[in-house]
């Protein structure tokens, strides 16, 4: 069984968790393909178009706190 990972394209991420992606997609769809996960330190939203998945999350484990 072969696995594919998905490699960022463009990310911007905020120090509270939250970020945006472009990935690139193991599929090429001409129409949206939408999902999501939700749990209890994470959600996604996200969709697959045109050989791209365009992502929206939240990770608590990735948030930071500045330093004064």
């Amino acid at each position: 069984m072969k696995s594919f990972i998905s490699r960022p394209l463009t990310k911007l991420y905020f120090s509270n968790g939250f970020g945006l992606y472009v990935l690139n997609s193991y599929k090429f769809n001409l129409f949206p393909r939408f999902y999501f996960s939700v749990k209890k330190d994470f959600w996604e939203i996200g969709f697959f178009l045109f050989g791209l998945i365009f992502e929206i999350m939240w990770n608590k484990h990735f948030a930071y706190k500045k330093k004064k």
